[in-house]
Parts: C-alpha cells; sequence; structure tokens
C-alpha cells in the first residue's frame, strides 16, 4: 500500500479559518486519511492507496477551488520527514507527551511520559483540538476523579489514554475507522493501559452503561448528529469535553446540546480557530 502527502493551495487566498477547515472536512469525507494546515492557506492532505486514490482527492480538491502545488510518494518510515513537527515532544499541563517511532523505538523517555506512536492518522495531541482536551483533563484531574471515561472518535488513542492515567480510570474508545483502532491499540499497549482501555470500532448505538466523563473530538457536524447518543451514555452531572469545533459551528453545537438536551455550558475555549467546549449533564 503507497502513501501520497498532496499540497493544495485555495485560489481565494483570504479564505477564513472555518472556510480551510470545511475544505479539509470535505477531503477526509472524499476519503484522504488526514489533513494539516502548515502554513495558510496551504493544506496538506495525506492519502492511502494507489495513484488513483491520489488522483481521486486531486479531483476533489480542484473541484472546491484548489490549486495542486506538489505530490509525492512518502514511505510509512518517512513520515518524520513529510511532518516533522508531529515528532516533538508536546507538554499540557502536567502531561508529557512523546511521539516515538514504534515501540523498540531506542530513545529515553520519562517513564510517566504518553508515548505515542503517530500512526498515518496522526493524534499526537499536536493540534489544537487535541491539546485542548489534554490541558483540561490535566486540570481536571487536580480536583476530580472519575471511575470510568467514554471516548468517541479516539483515533491514535491518546486521549483515553491520558485519562486512564490521570484518573485511574476505565476508559470504552471508540472510533469507525479501522487504520485508527489499529493505532490506538498500539499505543495503549505501548503505554501498558491494556487493562484500563478498550478500543474497538463498535458503533456508539451498541455502548451501553453511563459514565461520568465523556470525551468527543469531533467536527461540529458529527456532534450535532450524535448529540442523543453522546446524552444517553451521560451519567447524572457527566463533564462533557467536545473538541474539534469550528467557530462557524459553535452556536449550533452548544444550542443543540443546551437547549435540546439540557446540557449546561461550563466552559468555552479556543485555540487557532478551533472551539473546545466543557458542558455539565444536568440531571
Amino acid at each position: 500500500m503507497s502513501w501520497y502527502k498532496i499540497t493544495i493551495t485555495p485560489n481565494d487566498s483570504q479564505l477564513s479559518t472555518d472556510e480551510l477547515d470545511s475544505i479539509c472536512a470535505t477531503l477526509i469525507e472524499a476519503g484522504a486519511v488526514g489533513t494539516s494546515i502548515e502554513l495558510a492557506p496551504e493544506i496538506c492532505c495525506f492519502v492511502e492507496g494507489n495513484a488513483n486514490s491520489m488522483l481521486h482527492i486531486i479531483a476533489a480538491a480542484e473541484e472546491l477551488g484548489c490549486d495542486v502545488l506538489s505530490r509525492e510518494e512518502v514511505l510509512e518510515k518517512n513520515w518524520s520527514a513529510a511532518c516533522p513537527e508531529l515528532w516533538l515532544p508536546l507538554e499540557a499541563g502536567k502531561l508529557k507527551i512523546v511521539p516515538v517511532e514504534s515501540a523498540e523505538d531506542p530513545r529515553q523517555v520519562d517513564s510517566d511520559a504518553l508515548k505515542i506512536i503517530p500512526g498515518l492518522g496522526f493524534g499526537t495531541g499536536h493540534h489544537a483540538t487535541t491539546r485542548m482536551i489534554l490541558t483540561l483533563l490535566s486540570s481536571i484531574s487536580t480536583s476530580q476523579q472519575f471511575s470510568s471515561v467514554f471516548d468517541l472518535g479516539t483515533g491514535s488513542g491518546i486521549l483515553a489514554i491520558a485519562a486512564a492515567k490521570l484518573f485511574n480510570a476505565q476508559v470504552i474508545a471508540i472510533d469507525n475507522d479501522p487504520l485508527a483502532i489499529n493505532n490506538a491499540l498500539d499505543n495503549i499497549s505501548l503505554n501498558r493501559v491494556q487493562e484500563l482501555v478498550h478500543a474497538s470500532t463498535d458503533p456508539i448505538q451498541t455502548i451501553t452503561g453511563s459514565f461520568p466523563l465523556i470525551l468527543a473530538n469531533l467536527y461540529g457536524e458529527a456532534l450535532v448528529t450524535l448529540s442523543a447518543e453522546v446524552t444517553r451514555l451521560a451519567a447524572p452531572g457527566c463533564v462533557l469535553i467536545l473538541s474539534g469545533i469550528t467557530e462557524l459551528m459553535c452556536e449550533h453545537v452548544i444550542d443543540t446540546y443546551s437547549s435540546k438536551h439540557g446540557w449546561i455550558l461550563e466552559q468555552e475555549l479556543s485555540d487557532s480557530g478551533w472551539i473546545c467546549l466543557v458542558l455539565r449533564c444536568n440531571s
């Protein structure tokens, strides 16, 4: 299987952050594994498959009014060259995250650090949407404890692993992407939290029980669509942390959860054009 990095730029160089994020979301819906905005308005798009897969994404980008600046095949072993920023250690509150190449990575890492193999779906905590949740979890852990956690859209598993370590909690983590779950399982094993974190591609509709802490790092549209299922899984007084929300979608997400499902908004954070919300169940 081949991997490709495609760099594109919108014809309109004055697009807002929300508009750039919308392009990224559409490309992912078209089949891209991931996107990143390294130097706005340029967008890097990552594709798994063959040359036809790459051409499909290029066609989708052109339909969105973008020009292709470059395209290149990227060997899996050279992801550090393709995305060097993903390999820098990161601190979020009292959490330290260290990206590693594999379980056999020879570098010395502090025993209390989270070791994350970026995989091809990323998820090292460098993106603002993930970083905000990690920082919140670190802060909350100084005053609250949770016996169980539900992580919706776990990706690399980084949030589930952080929650397990901070709260010594049982964590149910799901993602509809098998590649993401494979990456998450590797990271769960790497951090020795297999007894605490259970990751799968199970649909949210099949999850039972109630959770005092729920994490969901998804696009705003998905958060709205899944709001009833998220609410169903909330224990009384549940703390809900939502991220992946653009400024354009923020009010819609808040209104859906507060007006329709009775959640109380407690905190709103923003970073690089992304919004993270902390809500509490009003029951």
